[in-house]
């Protein structure tokens, strides 16, 4: 069964709120700090299942979306976010990146929702002939408010689905997850609950060797949640217990390979480039776990010469990145 990596654009988010978890970072930094910013990318997931058809796993953000203004105005979140938070470049469209791999929107079988953040569902509406599985903690969510003003679901990105098919982890134990989902049968495509970063976030185990995980974790290194940890108002007892959960999963299956939709990391980097072809190498695999070996002990404590720090940009503008 194939995977590829869709590159839907990137978005420019806080550095605070990627690493700043340990270090006091704020709401109220959130919300005014801007000249620590760093660019990520966004990605999606194709999984070509053999008998489910294929299947996506996110979306991405749309091309209203990186306008911005028209797409967001009379909201809320017309001023929670910048209006260059969103770059979507030339043939990095949801379409246009199906394109390349022989499909249209239309021939999308089904769509795993990891959570229902902009960056992750801005593409959904392309997909209203599908039916959409998410943990049944975020459908259940959909109407609430983050901090009582943010829409957790952007009606105007949910409004085509009518197929809403939400999950129940009631499936086998598997690692640290007393739960799971069987999404097609046949044991290949498991929904796992990894609560914390959204009420019913869930991260997507694919024939037990690849682990998708949405925004539940952000990059690799956060796999060392007591060095690394993102920012997380009101959930982080949560977030921190779905990467223990993780942890587990990972000592179970030795092989198991992290994907995340934003890792601006070399590790990120690499694999996503690797799986260009729908699988990894056994060089990318054999890479991949030399990286991991230089970078955690056997508990997943990061190396300390690997904890992320920020580096400003040469021009002094407010967008650096990480190292």
């Amino acid at each position: 069964m194939k995977i590829h990596p869709l590159r839907i654009g990137r978005t420019k988010v806080p550095f605070g709120q990627f690493y700043g978890g340990l270090q006091g970072f704020s709401l109220g930094e959130f919300a005014a700090d801007k000249d620590h910013f760093i660019w990520v990318p966004i990605h999606a997931y194709l999984i070509e299942h053999p008998t489910a058809g294929p299947v996506l796993v996110d979306t991405g953000i749309s091309p209203d979306q990186a306008a911005h203004v028209d797409y967001y105005r009379g909201s809320i979140m017309e001023h929670v976010m910048d209006v260059d938070e969103y770059d979507l470049p030339s043939g990095q469209t949801m379409p246009e990146q199906l394109a390349r791999l022989g499909y249209r929107p239309q021939d999308i079988r089904a769509v795993i929702v990891t959570h229902f953040h902009e960056d992750h569902i801005g593409a959904l509406n392309l997909f209203g002939h599908a039916p959409v599985y998410l943990g049944a903690a975020e459908y259940a969510a959909r109407d609430a408010k983050v901090l009582g003003l943010i829409p957790l679901a952007y009606p105007p990105s949910v409004a085509a689905v009518t197929d809403w098919r939400p999950i129940e982890f009631s499936g086998a134990a598997i690692g640290g997850f007393t739960g799971s989902a069987d999404l097609f049968g046949d044991g290949s495509v498991l929904a796992l609950p990894t609560p914390g970063h959204s009420p019913g976030s869930t991260s997507v185990l694919v024939d037990h060797r690849l682990l998708l995980t949405g925004d539940a974790m952000y990059t690799i290194h956060h796999l060392a949640v007591d060095q690394v940890r993102a920012f997380q108002p009101g959930e982080q007892a949560r977030y921190v217990d779905s990467i223990r959960r993780i942890q587990w999963l990972r000592r179970e299956f030795p092989e198991l390979v992290i994907l995340t939709a934003h890792d601006h990391t070399e590790y990120g980097a690499r694999l996503i480039a690797g799986l260009a072809g729908g699988e990894l190498s056994d060089a990318d695999l054999a890479w991949g776990k030399s990286y991991e070996r230089a970078t955690f002990d056997e508990l997943a404590n990061l190396n300390p010469a690997r904890l992320p720090r920020f580096v400003p940009a040469a021009d002094g503008g407010p967008v650096g990145h990480a190292a």
